[in-house]
């Protein structure tokens, strides 16, 4: 299979690696931190990308020391400016290496849809923190499904190669011992928004005010911001 992480492919379609969205994502991750009193003296990110997600953390929890960790050069080429005496990065796999002492918090935001083996993923990644905050899309809805090329061309532009209704990732993370303490899901964020895509939006916002859980089922767009507690190793 082809490494579009390491070959410049992810790179030519996604320059920024998405960090336009990094304040929006540690904003939802505070919140969802600070109604649960979960420690973060030590926090890692397993596919920090362009470390920008850590950057805006470390505005906001200044006691905390940060590591991100990302498999991709090219990730780590964006993100390796913006070290600080707080905030490290290392180009390496967690799953393989580990780590000496388990973080307090584990983040892992939008990695899993990537991973040609996210069974395997989850099973590495259990015993190198205490609590992980998960962020997966929800691609999979009635909508998605009726219009299918929306998930070929997601596949080929974002990388994303599996799909996920919430039921079914909160299974497997079950399934591996993540004991799941809080969640709650994030709206969609589009840098460019057609007429179509606007319209979509005012019937999901609609929707999602009578039922977030019947919006993700059917008009989909959302991702699952998911707290959980590791299994004990």
């Amino acid at each position: 299979m082809q490494d579009i992480y390491n070959d410049h492919t992810y790179l030519a379609n996604n320059p920024t690696w998405h960090e336009e969205d990094a304040p929006f994502k540690a904003e939802r991750i505070l919140r969802l931190l600070r109604r649960n009193a979960v420690p973060t003296k030590t926090v890692g990110e397993v596919g920090c990308g362009s470390g920008e997600v850590l950057v805006q953390l470390a505005t906001q929890l200044p006691n905390s020391r940060f590591t991100g960790f990302d498999i991709s050069a090219d990730a780590l080429a964006l993100a390796s400016g913006k070290q600080t005496d707080r905030i490290g990065f290392e180009l390496r796999d967690l799953t393989s290496t580990g780590v000496a002492e388990p973080f307090d918090l584990l983040l892992v935001i939008d990695v899993i849809e990537h991973l040609p083996n996210y069974f395997q993923f989850l099973e590495g990644i259990g015993g190198s923190g205490r609590h992980t905050v998960f962020h997966i899309p929800l691609d999979l809805s009635l909508w998605s499904l009726l219009r299918e090329q929306m998930l070929i061309e997601s596949k080929a532009r974002v990388g994303h190669i599996h799909n996920f209704t919430e039921d079914f990732i909160l299974s497997v993370l079950a399934d591996y011992g993540f004991r799941v303490l809080d969640k709650m899901y994030t709206e969609p964020r589009y840098k460019h928004w057609s007429a179509k895509e606007r319209l979509t939006h005012l019937l999901r916002r609609a929707l999602y005010a009578l039922s977030p859980r019947l919006c993700s089922k059917l008009l989909g767009g959302y991702s699952l911001l998911v707290l959980t507690e590791n299994p004990a190793r």
